[in-house]
C-alpha cells in the first residue's frame, strides 16, 4: 500500500511542477494567477492563502494540480475569476482590456507562459538525474529475469517469474544491455521453440519456450543482477544534462513505431499503468524509484510539447502562427479547437486505462 502510495505522489510530482512552471513563468511576465490548486483538481477543500493576488488550494481528488491563468480561455473576460465556493471570497472581476491578462499579453509572454510547464519538467528531471546519479552513483544491469504477467503458452513450456535470463537459442543474454540481447535474439526467431536456459534458486534450467509472431516471448521482463560503481559529480552532472534527451529521443522513436505499426496500441500505458511502474519501482528501493519519477518527468514534459490540440505544444502551433500573419487568431474557434482535442485526449486515456491498465492485466 505504502508504494501505491509513493506512486501516486511520483506522478503528482510531476504534475505539480509542470504546473508550477506555468505558475512562475505567467506571473514573470505580469500576468494574472488567481488560483493555483497545489495539489489536487476538482472542488476545493482547503484554501491555504493569498499571494499577490493568487489563491493556493487544495482540492477534493488528490491527484496532480492546475493553475488557472485569466483570460488564457475564452470567455473568461470580464468577468475572469473562479467560483470560490461557498464561505470563500467572490470571483474577481477584471476588465477585457487589462493589458496583464493572457490574450492580451505579447506572444513571447504567452509563449514563455506555455512552456514553462515543459521546460519545469525537464529542469527537476535534470536535476533529479544528476542526485541520483551523485549519490548512488552507476547501476549497471547485466541481466534480466521474467515477470508477471506470463503468457499460458510460456507458463506451460515451465517459466517462472523470477526465472533468470543466461542464453537463448544458444546466444548468450547476459552482460552489457540484457533487455537488447534478448530483444534481439527473440526477433530472430519469430514463431519458433527455442531452447532458453534460466537460472532458477542458482541451477540453471534448460527450457523449450515459444516466440510468438512479433518476436517476444510475451511476458514481463525484470532486472536481474545489477552491478554498482561510485560516479563522479562531473559523471552525474554529464548525466543529468544528458538523460532528459535520451529519455526524450526513445519516446519518440516509440512514439514513431506506434504510427507505422511497429509497436502495437496496447502496449501504452494509462495514468494507473505508469503509477504502477513507478510502484514496482519503488519496491526495488530509492534509486529504482527516483529515477522512474524522473524519466516520467521528462517524458511529461515532451508529451506536452506535442503539437496536439490541447496540449502546450498545440497552443504553441496557433501562437506561432499568430506570429507569422502578425495578427491573433480568432480565440473563439482556437478554443473550440483546443476542446475537442481535449475530449480526443480524454478518450485516449480513457481507453488505454480501461483496456491496457486494468482490463489487459486481467485477461493476461
Amino acid at each position: 500500500m505504502f508504494s501505491v502510495l509513493l506512486g501516486i505522489l511520483g506522478l503528482s510530482a510531476m504534475i505539480i511542477i509542470h504546473e508550477y512552471g506555468h505558475f512562475v513563468c505567467a506571473r514573470a511576465t505580469g500576468m494574472r494567477v488567481d488560483r493555483f490548486s497545489v495539489f489536487g483538481i476538482g472542488p476545493v477543500v482547503w484554501r491555504i492563502g493569498n499571494w499577490k493576488g493568487t489563491e493556493f488550494v487544495i482540492s477534493a481528488i488528490p491527484f496532480g494540480a492546475y493553475v488557472h491563468i485569466i483570460g488564457m480561455e475564452a470567455g473568461e473576460e470580464p468577468s475572469s475569476g473562479l467560483p470560490s465556493g461557498e464561505g470563500g471570497p467572490p470571483p474577481v472581476v477584471y476588465d477585457a482590456n487589462d493589458p496583464y491578462l493572457f490574450r492580451n499579453r505579447p506572444v513571447w509572454a504567452r509563449a514563455l507562459a506555455i512552456l514553462g510547464g515543459p521546460l519545469a519538467n525537464f529542469v527537476a528531471a535534470t536535476l533529479l538525474y544528476f542526485a541520483i546519479l551523485a549519490s548512488f552513483g552507476f547501476s549497471t544491469v547485466t541481466s534480466m529475469r521474467a515477470a508477471d504477467p506470463i503468457n499460458e503458452t510460456v507458463a506451460a513450456s515451465g517459466m517462472q517469474a523470477g526465472d533468470e535470463f543466461v542464453s537463448i537459442a544458444g546466444e548468450t543474454v547476459e552482460g552489457a544491455k540484457p533487455m537488447e540481447r534478448i530483444a534481439q535474439t527473440t526477433a530472430k526467431h519469430k514463431a519458433e521453440t527455442v531452447p532458453v536456459v534460466v537460472r532458477r534458486e542458482a541451477q540453471e534450467v534448460t527450457l523449450q519456450v515459444p516466440i510468438n509472431e512479433d518476436g517476444k516471448f510475451g511476458i514481463g521482463l525484470d532486472s536481474g543482477q545489477v552491478t554498482k560503481t561510485p560516479a563522479t559529480w562531473g559523471q552525474a552532472a554529464m548525466f543529468g544534462l544528458t538523460q532528459p534527451w535520451i529519455d526524450s529521443s526513445n519516446a519518440l522513436a516509440s512514439l514513431g513505431k506506434l504510427f507505422t505499426g511497429e509497436a502495437k496500441m496496447n502496449q501504452m500505458s494509462g495514468p494507473i499503468g505508469i503509477v504502477k511502474a513507478i510502484t514496482k519501482a519503488a519496491d526495488k528501493g530509492a534509486d529504482r524509484y527516483l529515477l522512474m519519477v524522473a524519466g516520467i518527468g521528462a517524458l511529461l514534459g515532451l508529451f506536452n510539447l506535442l503539437p496536439l490540440p490541447a496540449l502546450d505544444g498545440g497552443r504553441m502551433v496557433f501562437m506561432l502562427i499568430e506570429a507569422v500573419i502578425r495578427r491573433p487568431i480568432n480565440k473563439h474557434i482556437e478554443e473550440q479547437i483546443h476542446g475537442y482535442g481535449m475530449l480526443a485526449l480524454l478518450a485516449l486515456i480513457l481507453y488505454v486505462t480501461i483496456v491496457n491498465d486494468l482490463l489487459g492485466n486481467l485477461l493476461k
